[in-house]
């Protein structure tokens, strides 16, 4: 019966303590690079005839990325999602390579947010299009770059 009650006692310990990593690991995970918290305009999904102010965050995150990367041309931040918005969302999933569907789910969300969330478009020197990006991106519910000072040169903050 002891031995039992032991083996029990132990076995419980090591699922706890496997458990206690798994939980833990995705959280640090996603700290480590800019990319989507999933809280706030990230835990939503938008398209065409959509109407807020997180398009208007994603207006703002692909003006950035366009200018830097030049992907075509500024959009107009009116944070309505029409046809101009939607063909820069195109252009920039086919540009990283994944669904061109003109949607802003998850999957765009977590590239859009690595690109405008970035640390060289936090600085003060970086154009104004890159900076407002940033902030947009960190307004939308984004892991962001923030510059400081020691290695690595930036640390990830996010909104929520």
């Amino acid at each position: 019966m002891i031995k039992k009650l032991r083996r029990g006692i132990a076995g419980g310990a090591v699922a706890l303590a496997v458990a206690g990593l798994c939980a833990i690991a995705p959280a640090t995970a996603a700290n480590a690079y800019s990319g989507t918290s999933g809280k706030g305009c990230t835990a939503y999904v938008y398209s065409r005839g959509g109407y807020s102010t997180c398009v208007g965050q994603i207006q703002r995150m692909l003006n950035g990325v366009q200018s830097a990367y030049g992907l075509g041309s500024a959009l107009a931040v009116d944070n309505s999602f029409g046809p101009a918005t939607e063909s820069q969302v195109r252009k920039f999933q086919s540009w990283v390579y994944i669904a061109s569907d003109g949607i802003v789910g998850r999957n765009t969300w977590n590239t859009l947010c690595s690109y405008a969330g970035q640390v060289n478009f936090a600085y003060a020197s970086s154009s104004a299009a890159k900076r407002t990006a940033w902030q947009a991106a960190y307004d939308a519910g984004c892991y962001v770059e923030k510059p400081a000072s020691g290695s690595p040169g930036y640390i990830t903050i996010s909104k929520y």
